[in-house]
């Protein structure tokens, strides 16, 4: 555990710097070449820890070409672990000098898989740099400097950047101007669309630089293919502007460059590297010498993600097929772009994501981005500084405005994304630009320490917070057994029923030497690849499993049958004491309240799913109403495989349940109800004014930052709305704390203890998104 100290004041912003070398050993492949030689300056991971405005925030830039899907996610991870925050706080960028290595653990295993030699993929050195990142940020965390101002400036750069893509009268590309153009007749058309500007944003310990970030969108060769690692003209700028103002650390990063080239201003000589990169560092003299400094404090810092998912090229499978008969550079540039679509094709998303401080916006973007996304960010919020770091996760490869798309040239040809992703993109941009930041609430008592006004810094502080309201549960509920080398359910198959889209199957399993559990499982037909999965849970009711396939007598429950005929695998059991497990004996099952028993019944339904080839272990959500709303609730908050929770009437601060005065005559007490034995009995001992030690806003924000949608219908007599609506004022801030506001959903409608069509419309829309997943069919009141 990292010791809050290590950061510096305990209830201000802090940053920690770190710096390492990123050049492999002589022999190891890079992107293109082998390895050679080194460069004087060598390669350079850099970069910060932002700590005091929810989990530390870790923001690096990488001396590589490119660092692509799961070698993206094995980064982020790690860099989280070293920084003791969650992986979707830390943006990993590359410069995308070519001299450098590739990294993309997903193109290693396609190529490995198809006995290939994965080349500049071959990822041993990737670990090397991974475990020596941690270490230096652990060691950095240790010196971490209070910061209470930052900097902004900008300056022009002079004759570096120039458009690559020279459009003929035909509105088409007719002349390409690569980073070194050697023909003066292209050398010689105007500069074209570029962003002449360098834009630094500073961060202060009073009148002491501490980091210097500094942004400019251009290719960033001057020549390359040597054998040798260096960091061209950029890392050249960059080092003259550490010997310039040497007690802060300058961290560099590539704008949206994708379009963008040197080629105007070199002809491939080897002194044109020198000359760029003088030209560079006098751009980030002017904006030094032009920054403005502006005071800040932990609720200036704001920190957003928008996951997207881009339409790939129907072409790209073809890769597959070509990379056998292909060379290494020809592999470099496409196999990436391969183990891209195939995680797309599985709802993995891609986060966009934004630091604000202040006025500043600095967006953390994709793959290579041209240069027309950086101006439009830009003009979006003219009255903010916005930076833009593109070269985040190298999967997507170049990325064109849509109008490129029908000009042609290089980049659009070898793009795998389509001229659907200007919309995609500049929606997310647009949205976290615009986002209101001052709402940005640290004092919630959720996300405070224990009897203490400082706000928590660190996962393991969020952990520790966490394990403490499961306490608090489980003094009232009971523990769950452990799971250690718990073996896989054998399912027992008893009929199976085919339906137009889907088979349902009637299974049953051991959940353990006691119990068993009755469900229905239901697989569709039109799965191709791996399918998004939902633990499906009924309401009250004699019928159990049976509601959730519509075999009630009430409208709006058939949720498992529903989910089925839209393409999800879909596993729905039965709760304790109802439906098959009707005659279960509470008293002899070894759990210590119904509750815990459903919980756990419920997780080794997901172990089902978990091993099933249909489905997709990743992309795994839990969805009930009434008596399942609120178990959708428990068992996410004891399970994170679960990535989604739908909960339709099912929950409200218990101080708002009232069941009125003949109902606590009957039962005991207010919260007499839940004191059944197949709920939790522990409360008996509570009555009459039971006050429990945990409520519902500690059990969903121990779920956040995964999405959960409440549906809290207005006329619910079981679930008080004023109570929902409360409940929610109290854990937003939790969501807004992790970065993710838009993961807390609730919908009012005008109705009774019900599932409306149209709420599940928005519900089931909820899921796709989540998932990144395309419905097989639309229900009629989806239509």
């Amino acid at each position: 555990m990292i010791p809050v100290a290590g950061f510096g004041q305990e209830s201000g912003l802090t940053l920690a710097v770190f710096d390492i070398d990123a050049t492999p050993p002589i022999g190891s492949l890079l992107a293109y070449d082998p390895l050679e030689q080194t460069d004087d300056l060598g390669l350079r991971a850099k970069g910060v820890v932002i700590s005091g405005s929810g989990l530390p925030i870790v923001i690096c830039a990488i001396d590589w070409i490119g660092i692509a899907n799961e070698s993206q996610d094995a980064f982020k991870e790690s860099l989280a672990k070293a920084a003791s925050t969650i992986p979707s706080r830390v943006a990993v960028h590359t410069l995308h000098q070519h001299d450098a290595p590739i990294s993309d653990w997903g193109a290693e295993k396609i190529l490995k898989d198809a006995g290939l030699d994965p080349k500049g993929y071959e990822s041993s050195y990737d670990k090397v740099l991974l475990q020596n990142l941690e270490e230096a940020i652990k060691e950095g965390l240790k010196d971490a400097k209070p910061i209470t101002h930052i900097g902004t400036g900008k300056g022009i750069v002079e004759k570096v950047a120039s458009n690559r893509r020279i459009l003929g009268d035909d509105g088409h590309v007719a002349y390409t101007r690569t980073s070194s153009t050697k023909d003066k007749k292209i050398r010689d058309f105007p500069e074209g669309l570029i962003d002449p500007e360098v834009s630094l944003v500073s961060f202060w310990n009073e009148e002491e630089p501490v980091a210097v970030f500094s942004y400019y969108a251009v290719h960033p060769q001057s020549y390359y293919l040597t054998k040798i690692a260096n960091p061209d003209f950029p890392g050249i700028a960059r080092y003259m502007r550490q010997l310039a103002v040497p007690e802060a650390m300058h961290v560099h990063f590539n704008g949206a460059g994708a379009n963008v080239t040197a080629g105007k201003y070199n002809d491939g000589a080897k002194i044109n590297r020198k000359i760029l990169a003088e030209r560079l560092a006098a751009g980030m003299e002017k904006a030094w010498e032009n920054t403005v400094k502006t005071k800040i404090t932990k609720e200036d810092v704001y920190w957003q993600q928008e996951p997207i998912l881009l339409t790939p090229k129907e072409s790209i499978p073809e890769i597959a097929k070509e990379m056998h008969t292909q060379n290494a550079r020809w592999l470099t540039n496409n196999v990436q772009k391969l183990a891209w679509y195939n995680r797309q094709a599985l709802g993995k998303k891609i986060d966009i994501s934004c630091l604000a401080i202040g006025d500043v916006r600095m967006l953390h973007l994709p793959g290579e981005l041209f240069i027309e996304y950086q101006l439009a960010a830009k003009a979006e919020r003219k009255d903010l500084f916005v930076t833009m770091a593109a070269y985040g996760d190298y999967g997507p490869f170049y990325i064109g405005p849509a109008s490129a798309y029908s000009e042609g040239g290089y980049e659009v040809g070898t793009s795998p994304v389509t001229a659907e992703a200007e919309p995609i993109i500049m929606g997310a941009i647009k949205k976290m630009l615009h986002r209101d930041i001052s709402k940005n609430n640290l004092d919630s008592p959720l996300v405070l320490e224990a009897e203490s006004e400082n706000p928590l810094r660190t996962l393991e502080q969020w952990e520790e917070k966490k394990a403490s309201w499961k306490n608090n549960m489980a003094s009232i509920m009971g523990t769950l057994p452990s799971r250690a080398h718990l073996k896989s359910p054998e399912v027992n198959y008893l009929d199976s029923t085919v339906e137009a889209n889907y088979t349902k199957h009637h299974i049953s399993f051991a959940s353990d030497k006691r119990n068993e559990v009755t469900a229905f499982l239901y697989i569709p037909h039109s799965i191709k690849v791996k399918a998004p999965a939902m633990l499906v849970l009924h309401s009250t009711g004699d019928l159990g499993k049976k509601i959730v396939d519509g075999q009630g007598p009430l409208e709006n429950r058939a949720l498992a049958s529903e989910l089925a005929e839209r393409g999800y695998v879909v596993i729905a059991p039965d709760y304790p004491s109802f439906g098959e497990q009707k005659d279960h004996d509470f008293a002899t099952d070894g759990f210590a309240s119904g509750t815990i028993l459903a919980v756990w019944n419920h997780m080794r339904s997901v172990d089902v799913l978990t091993n099933m080839s249909e489905v997709d272990p990743e992309r795994i959500g839990v969805i009930g109403h009434s008596l399942g709303g609120h178990n959708s609730l428990f068992v996410a908050a004891h399970d994170t495989r679960l990535k989604a929770v739908v909960t339709s009437c099912g929950w409200t601060p218990f101080d708002y349940y009232d069941i009125g005065e003949a109902g606590i005559k009957n039962y005991g007490g207010r919260l007499g109800p839940w004191a059944q034995d197949r709920y939790m009995p522990a409360i008996k001992k509570l009555l009459p004014e039971a006050q429990l030690p945990f409520d519902f806003t500690h059990i969903i924000a121990s779920i956040a930052p995964r999405p959960v949608f409440t549906n809290a219908p207005l006329n619910d007599s079981n679930f008080s709305v004023k109570g929902v609506k409360k409940g929610i004022a109290e854990i937003q801030p939790v969501y807004n704390w992790l970065g993710y506001p838009d993961n807390l959903i609730v919908k009012y409608p005008n109705a009774d203890h019900d599932f409306p069509p149209n709420t599940r419309k928005e519900a089931y829309s909820f899921l796709d998104n989540v998932f990144g997943f395309t419905p097989v069919k639309k229900l009629d009141f989806e239509k």
